[in-house]
């Protein structure tokens, strides 16, 4: 059982009673994320990922969502289609907050930001190339390497393909994930090479579920948001807003340490 399929049978074996009944009654697909929102009220993102050809881009179910029950919307999170996957992820974000809300005990949620735990002169390994973090990690250390399928230019850090990740996590004090290499499928072969160094992050809005399922593949931090505002996330996401846009107006960034519970 991978990350993706553990996350759904950890809330569903969690939530049983309170998954039943609740339905996802909007959905929205933006540019730089899709958005859900739940009958209960919460909200969920996850990052749009254009990795493949143009047979994901055209969705066959469009217009025909609302009103899915959860567990059959987050089942799309398995799908090959990164449109169906984001829609999943974002849907497991969103039934994560029934969880968090119904038994904080367990989810003991931190001020600690990504900085704080990045040491002087560490060895970063990124997996997904996360824009507004970049320059903050530049102010502790300038060893930054990055992993990214995307063509993107930015002399401040080296980059580096797939291939190397196995030689690359060997030699790094901390990596730092991408939420969204849940939607590629790509995050367990991740977890695989990087459990065991000092820190393993998966971070980012997309990063917004129970945490679990990724401590127990070598995580030490889930760092995701909580939506406060899903009405108003659904009109950033459907307006082509990005991160920056969502923690302005309608979310916050959260974290929790696998130190912090017991699992």
């Amino acid at each position: 059982m991978d990350s993706v399929e553990s996350l759904i049978k950890h809330l569903e074996n969690n939530l049983t009673s309170d998954l039943e009944g609740i339905r996802v009654i909007e959905v929205r697909i933006g540019l730089e994320y899709v958005g859900v929102m739940l009958s209960t009220g919460e909200g969920g993102v996850a990052h749009v990922l254009r990795e493949d050809s143009s047979e994901h881009q055209l969705f066959d179910e469009a217009g025909e969502l609302q009103g899915s029950s959860t567990l059959e919307m987050m089942n799309l999170a398995t799908s090959s289609n990164l449109i169906k996957a984001a829609l999943g992820v974002a849907t497991i974000n969103a039934v994560s907050q029934i969880a968090f809300n119904k038994k904080p005990h367990l989810y003991p949620f931190t001020n600690v930001d990504i900085l704080d735990l990045v040491k002087p002169k560490d060895k970063i390994l990124m997996v997904g190339y996360l824009t507004p973090v970049i320059p903050k990690l530049m102010d502790k250390t300038s060893d930054i390497t990055v992993i990214e399928r995307r063509n993107i230019q930015d002399a401040t850090v080296g980059f580096a393909k797939e291939e190397q990740l196995e030689e690359l996590s060997s030699n790094a004090d901390i990596a730092i994930i991408t939420g969204s290499t849940l939607v590629n499928h790509s995050v367990d072969n991740i977890l695989k090479h990087c459990s065991g160094k000092r820190e393993v992050v998966l971070i980012g809005p997309t990063a917004s579920f129970i945490p679990q399922p990724l401590f127990e593949r070598g995580a030490t931090a889930v760092m995701g948001v909580k939506i406060y505002n899903p009405q108003k996330m659904l009109e950033i996401v459907s307006q082509a807003g990005g991160t920056r846009k969502l923690l302005r107006i309608c979310a916050i960034k959260t974290a929790i340490l696998k130190r912090d519970i017991k699992i």
